[in-house]
């Protein structure tokens, strides 16, 4: 079974990259475990920026769309402080909006091949040649080709981690790269405020969410459906999700159980590269996802929009490779990469803190809603937050903490160039780079004093 393209992985990122080039002419293949009629019906927030959408040049369909949000409301520990951060978003109905993704990309020729997991890959140095799949069910396997292989299979990439360690496009994570999350969509018996309705609500909290937070996310108008979850950091003392969510949030929101489910979110820089030989990836395989609030629905649909774009380039051209596929790393570093890279450093940072410290800086009002709408749009703290809170840090006498920001500030604005103005030109500089940006890293943990643990297995 010959295709141009394989896609494995049918969620949003796989779906969105399988219709770009399918809308170019080319023979398009999506693999996928799941049955067609659960493609979309994933665990998520389920939130995301509209401005994501502007800059893809397209708009999904109003019958896909659950609630509008003017904007995101941030909560203390306490729940006395809170922080608005204004910017218009949606909460998508992942099940509608992605079978809404897949009908776009079979109008356009891709072909689906749900219900069939990859078992092996065969490649030489040159690249994949062909994947193993199995339908489930049924005995036997099924050999496919293709020019050209894009990995959108999630947090736990079942293509690129078969491939060789020394490509760069199979870096391994550390566990504390990821979080575990688990939420409820609930039809809640008493309605959110009337305050909070129009907003994705987000509790900062270190004893239910350790190295993350819970949400509350409305999910219609009415606000009598909601999106309840909490996100942990992977691979310290063993914190479980589930657990917190029962213990905390549960008692708090009763009402009827409509979805329930857990996952994993790359909450870390993305790979050192979305292209290699005649592999792209994109999505939460390539870790294109926010590492400070964890949304990955648009910043996924980005990366593999322009991962194939240019690998629909490199087959019109008759060779697939790197460097015929290069300027993707270069496009998706400017458009969201470096941004990043930049938070990542932002987040290990807000990891450590607790929830003593996150009252300290809401109650004094150290931050405001433009400062976090500039770091989470642009990744720029930095240097008119930093020049705006240093008089009062001194004032408060938290000199501490004031070395620290000072600390965060160098650090991201290191990688941030590392990833813009530094990002190597050609592959063959990108082994020299990788070690920077390692050294970098490894640098900054040791200043904050960051354990990042384990590397993961797969």
């Amino acid at each position: 079974m010959k295709y141009d393209v394989i896609v494995v992985g049918a969620g949003v990122a796989g779906l969105n990259a399988a219709f770009v080039l399918a809308s170019k002419g080319f023979n398009v293949a999506i693999i996928e475990s799941k049955p067609r009629s659960r493609i979309g019906d994933k665990t998520c927030g389920d939130a995301i920026g509209v401005h994501h959408f502007k800059e893809l040049g397209w708009y999904p369909p109003e019958e896909t769309i659950d609630h509008r949000y003017k904007g995101v409301k941030i909560y203390s520990p306490s729940e006395k402080y809170s922080i608005i951060v204004s910017g218009e978003g949606v909460s998508v109905n992942r099940l509608k909006f992605g079978q809404w993704l897949l009908k776009r990309a079979e109008d356009n020729g891709a072909v689906l091949l749900d219900k069939h997991v990859l078992l092996g890959v065969k490649f030489n140095d040159n690249g994949i040649q062909s994947i193993k799949v199995k339908e489930l069910g049924k005995p036997g396997l099924k050999e496919l080709v293709a020019d050209a292989f894009i990995d959108t299979s999630g947090a736990k990439p079942a293509l690129r981690s078969k491939l060789p360690l020394e490509w760069p496009i199979s870096e391994r994570p550390y566990m504390t790269d990821y979080n575990i999350a688990y939420r409820e969509v609930l039809e809640i018996n008493e309605p959110v405020n009337d305050e909070d309705v129009d907003y994705a609500v987000i509790y900062l909290n270190t004893i239910i969410a350790p190295g993350g937070y819970w949400w509350f996310f409305p999910k219609n108008p009415s606000g009598k459906i909601v999106n309840v979850g909490l996100g942990v950091v992977w691979g310290v003392d063993d914190y479980n999700p589930r657990h917190n969510y029962n213990k905390y949030l549960k008692p708090r929101f009763k009402g009827k159980l409509l979805h329930a489910g857990g996952g994993m979110v790359p909450t870390r820089r993305p790979l050192p590269t979305l292209v290699w030989r005649n592999v792209g990836v994109a999505g939460d395989a390539a870790y294109t996802v926010n590492p400070v609030h964890g949304g990955g629905i648009g910043s996924s649909l980005q990366a593999s929009a322009i991962v194939a774009k240019y690998i629909g380039d490199a087959l019109e051209k008759g060779i697939v490779d790197e460097t015929t596929t290069w300027q993707a790393n270069k496009e998706y570093m400017q458009a969201y990469g470096a941004k990043q890279a930049a938070l990542d450093i932002l987040r290990m940072y807000l990891q450590k803190l607790s929830n003593e410290e996150f009252e300290w800086i809401m109650k004094n009002k150290i931050v405001d809603g433009k400062s976090i709408y500039d770091l989470g749009t642009h990744a720029r703290l930095i240097e008119e937050v930093v020049h705006g809170i240093s008089s009062m840090l001194r004032l408060l006498s938290k000199p501490t903490l004031l070395n620290q920001l000072r600390i965060v500030r160098n650090y991201m604005n290191k990688v941030k160039e590392l990833y813009l103005d530094k990002y190597p030109e050609t592959p063959e500089k990108l082994y020299e780079w990788m070690e920077v940006v390692e050294k970098t890293y490894n640098e900054y943990r040791a200043q904050i004093k960051y354990d990042p643990g384990q590397k993961v297995k797969w």
